[in-house]
């Protein structure tokens, strides 16, 4: 078979364009969430910026958090546990610190106290 630099150049474009899915791909499993909304997620400074609560700005949510308050984790989106954190808001569930570095610098996977459950503990998105 005979290779025309035309048909190199396309079997090269189409490698690339499978290269970035890849990498698109490989990106979800390091912690890109896209659920990240003013229902839960969005930085915020009031809660005017969300659709429930506003968590401010600070040590425990770096650049403000939009959240849900909740008493059990069915009253949180899927991803998200009812952390006894603030009087009970979700946050995104984890396993690592890479898993919340889609939320910015200083956020971290801490394990804590699940609402309604202060027994049970869950590893979520925290700032720390």
């Amino acid at each position: 078979m005979i290779r025309t630099s035309r048909s190199i150049a396309l079997r090269s474009r189409a490698l690339g364009v499978l290269g970035v899915l890849a990498g698109l791909a490989g990106l979800a499993g390091c912690g890109v969430d896209s659920t990240v909304s003013r229902t839960l997620g969005a930085r915020c400074d009031n809660a005017d910026e969300c659709d429930d609560r506003c968590l401010a700005p600070g040590t425990e949510f770096p650049g403000g958090f939009c959240s849900l308050s909740c008493e059990a984790t069915a009253d949180c989106p899927g991803g998200a546990s009812c952390a006894d954190v603030d009087a009970g808001v979700c946050l995104f569930e984890c396993d690592a610190d890479l898993r919340c570095e889609f939320l910015g610098d200083g956020w971290r996977c801490l394990e804590v106290p699940l609402r309604g459950r202060s027994a049970e503990r869950v590893k979520v998105c925290l700032g720390g």
